[in-house]
């Protein structure tokens, strides 16, 4: 009997051995992945075929490991599986480390620098960057990680009567609790600025500034949402029955809550302003307190920009929200005015109606110019007051979309690049849903319009130099704006050092430009 229980447990020993070194099988080869305008050569990549295909990946510079995510996508491309693998894959031995299932439908798989964690139900595991085992588990949902300090915050999961709102700072190589603090986010969390190594600025219900090591820190709290929205309920019940009679519907299945109703957040020497729901607020950096503060209209308020200009704090409320993740018609657009330095109110103006949301603005000098989704219209940014407004015909140009700014390039018949809206200083350019870019003078007439098959996005760049990309495809821009190379791949790339990182379909493709650059490899 012992004799069998002895057998027994060594051949437990040896599966678990055996799942713990992969049997996945990577081939690689070399593969012509661009050209050298210059010397016309061949730029070539180590592309690494995978078993499945790649749907992200996660590169850890300090061990030169890459973490895979293999996922199926349906036949007609839309539909991701809900299983697939991830694996962590050793560049410099060209080896799997190990790999492991995944059910992506009870929660994903995230990595913030060495460590790897997994969602699974409602705990949080943590995974052996090495060999993917089970270090620790905790139940929480975490919002933020610091993968340098290895400290990780998040909310607590104690189950339907718990308290939904216990923030929680995690030591992520053992997964013990640091620190504990109340922090609201029946809205969501809006934004997350890091103000230092150690300060967190965290828009939640107010801002609220947290040391990363003890959880101290301000609070200043005010209204970002709003909750039990009828109307909202209303139309949803309508879409649930019109649907039933259909065939075809989708429910949300989220709280009744309207979310992201806050601006964007200016951070300057010594305060910090936001609009919020109920108010237009100047805050002390250091301590939290309100320097001023201006109400705003109950009604009105929705999500909203703030910029400032010379002596003026001005808004631009959009007259849109988000319940759950679709947008919907909130609030009333308009524009408002105050003195940066004590919140007075200079002007406010209401412009447009309730279900004609604005879709992007851009200023020019005094002149702050609008689109909504089917007409431009220009305001004085020292009273308000409207100056001109015109209709555009969407059905052929599209749906006016966001204004064009200096990421947009475009190749001359002398092969040379340029930003776009340098071809005339005078003009507005913005992009349509039609694939359409227009150039408009300061009376809002069309003078050009561009296809988005003729223009480049601009990324990023690489030893100084610039990188464009125009559908799957990557140019290298040299000091004067002329084409030094093309490559296959996507805006997508990960980027370190001289070297790119892509991946498409079951490969992964890792290309080193030194030769390009003329730079010395490293030993």
């Amino acid at each position: 009997m012992k004799n069998r229980l002895l057998f027994g447990l060594l051949i437990l020993i040896a599966i678990t051995s055996m799942a713990q070194s992969s049997k996945v099988k990577v081939s690689y080869n070399d593969k012509a992945i661009g050209l050298d305008i210059k010397s016309q050569k061949n730029i070539i990549a180590k592309e690494y075929i995978f078993p499945n295909r790649i749907h992200e990946i996660y590169l850890d510079t300090i061990s030169n490991y890459m973490t895979l995510k293999l996922r199926k996508l349906s036949k007609n491309g839309k539909i991701l599986s809900t299983t697939g693998d991830i694996l962590v894959f050793d560049l410099n031995n060209k080896q799997v480390k190990w790999d492991k299932k995944v059910d992506f439908s009870q929660g994903n798989i995230h990595q913030y620098g060495t460590i790897i964690t997994q969602y699974v139900g409602n705990k949080l595991i943590n995974l052996n960057n090495n060999t993917g085992e089970h270090n620790w588990d905790i139940k929480n949902d975490l919002y933020y990680v610091d993968p340098i300090k290895k400290i990780g915050i998040g909310y607590q999961y104690k189950g339907l009567a718990g308290n939904i709102h216990t923030l929680e700072a995690i030591n992520l190589t053992n997964g013990n609790a640091l620190w504990e603090k109340e922090l609201n986010r029946t809205f969501g969390w809006n934004k997350i600025i890091k103000l230092n190594d150690s300060t967190l600025l965290i828009a939640s219900s107010g801002l609220h500034s947290i040391n990363l090591n003890n959880g101290s820190g301000w609070d200043y709290t005010t209204v970002t949402g709003k909750k039990d929205y009828t109307e909202t309920i209303a139309k949803n019940i309508t879409g649930v029955t019109l649907g039933i009679l259909t065939g075809t519907y989708v429910t949300s299945s989220g709280p009744n809550v309207v979310r992201d109703v806050v601006s964007n957040i200016i951070i300057d020497s010594s305060t910090i302003y936001v609009a919020s729901k109920e108010s237009i607020s100047n805050i002390y950096k250091h301590n939290g307190e309100i320097a001023w503060t201006n109400p705003l209209p109950e009604d009105a308020t929705s999500k909203s920009s703030i910029f400032i200009k010379d002596s003026l704090l001005y808004m631009v409320n959009y007259g849109y929200a988000y319940w759950g993740n679709k947008k919907i018609d909130f609030g009333v657009p308009f524009i408002m005015g105050v003195n940066k330095n004590t919140g007075e109110q200079i002007f406010y103006n209401t412009i447009s109606e309730k279900n004609e949301p604005i879709s992007d603005f851009k200023t020019h000098h005094d002149t702050l110019v609008i689109s909504f989704k089917n007409k431009l219209s220009t305001y004085s940014l020292r009273d308000g007051s409207e100056i001109n407004s015109k209709i555009f015909d969407t059905d052929n140009l599209g749906e006016l979309k966001y204004f064009i700014g200096n990421h947009i390039y475009i190749k001359d018949n002398n092969n040379s690049f340029s930003q776009l809206i340098t071809l005339d200083s005078t003009n507005y350019f913005i992009q349509t849903s039609n694939r359409k870019a227009l150039m408009l003078d300061l009376n809002l007439t069309i003078t050009k319009q561009f296809d988005f098959d003729d223009l480049y996005y601009s990324y990023g760049t690489i030893n100084k130099c610039l990188l464009l990309a125009k559908d799957d495809q990557t140019i290298i821009l040299d000091e004067t704006n002329q084409e030094m190379a093309r490559l296959d791949l996507s805006y997508n790339s990960v980027i370190v050092g001289n070297t790119f990182y892509d991946f498409k379909d079951n490969s992964l493709f890792v290309v080193n430009l030194d030769d390009l650059f003329g730079a010395k490899p490293n030993p």
